[in-house]
């Protein structure tokens, strides 16, 4: 039979190539094309498509981007087999916004600091530098124009809708001078009250808080599965899998029930504009 099949054996599988095995067994059914007929088409035998499936062999580095083609995959397929079996080369960032296109909805819920997509130059520039001390003014500024560049194409399109849940902290602590925090404020506002992105901000206070892990991302595309996103200044790490993206779900789904509603998270942000304007 095609598809993945189970055994009551004990399981000594590598999870990286279970995974693997899964997303093309997904991708092959999606493409309504055989073990065999995949097989034939990039030359191997059905068996071992049946084992790369179950997750019995692991897929050769070559082999993953010829099956990537075959089966129209858009480098799905070579993306997760580069973070799963070589996190340390993968362009988490490039990644990261190409998942983003592609996305109908993003869910973010962000502990420290302001969203890079909803961030403002002089915002960007001052959280970059104090993350990563040892960038060079260059290379801050060149991120910041990345970013910039990255957030204005994503936005100016009508879709991913965008749910943002930011912690009380990511307003209220001064990661910049105040007159940057007021310039930030004023964009988050403009964004929130444009209808472009839904923004509620957690109350200070509240346990417990659904939050505490740190910040996340929910990215659902409509022809791929939905992906869980976490990062920190020098890399990210996504996921596809299936509990792992359903829990994440669940915690925002808390976090957005918990924190204040669109318009008083609104009226939050006009006074911290007077205050840290004054």
């Amino acid at each position: 039979m095609d598809g993945v099949e189970e055994s009551d054996e004990k399981d000594e599988r590598d999870r990286r190539d279970v995974r693997m095995g899964r997303a093309l067994a997904s991708q092959r059914t999606k493409m309504r094309m055989t073990q065999q007929g995949l097989a034939a088409k990039v030359r191997v035998s059905k068996g071992l498509i049946s084992h790369f499936e179950q997750g019995k062999r692991r897929i050769s580095p070559g082999l993953i981007g010829e099956i990537d083609v075959t089966l129209r995959a858009e480098r799905r397929l070579t993306r997760l087999y580069q973070e799963l079996y070589a996190p340390d080369q993968v362009d988490w960032l490039g990644q990261l916004a190409q998942h983003q296109r592609e996305a109908e909805l993003i869910k973010e819920y962000q502990r420290l600091h302001v969203p890079g997509n909803l961030q403002t130059p002089g915002y960007a520039s001052g959280v970059i530098a104090s993350g990563a001390p040892w960038f060079s003014p260059g290379e801050v500024e060149e991120r910041v124009e990345t970013r910039m560049s990255r957030a204005k194409d994503l936005l100016a399109l009508q879709t991913p809708h965008y749910h943002v849940v930011l912690d009380d902290a990511v307003v209220r602590r001064l990661l910049v001078p105040p007159k940057v925090m007021a310039e930030q404020c004023t964009h988050l506002l403009e964004m929130a009250e444009s209808g472009r992105v839904m923004l509620q901000v957690y109350e200070w206070g509240q346990y417990p808080h659904p939050g505490v892990d740190g910040s996340f991302a929910l990215i659902a595309a409509p022809e791929a599965p939905e992906v869980l996103h976490v990062e920190s200044v020098l890399r990210g790490q996504t996921s596809d899998d299936p509990s792992t993206v359903r829990r994440y779900g669940m915690l925002f789904s808390r976090l957005q029930a918990a924190a204040r509603t669109p318009e008083a998270s609104a009226g939050l942000l006009r006074n911290l504009i007077k205050e840290y304007s004054a």
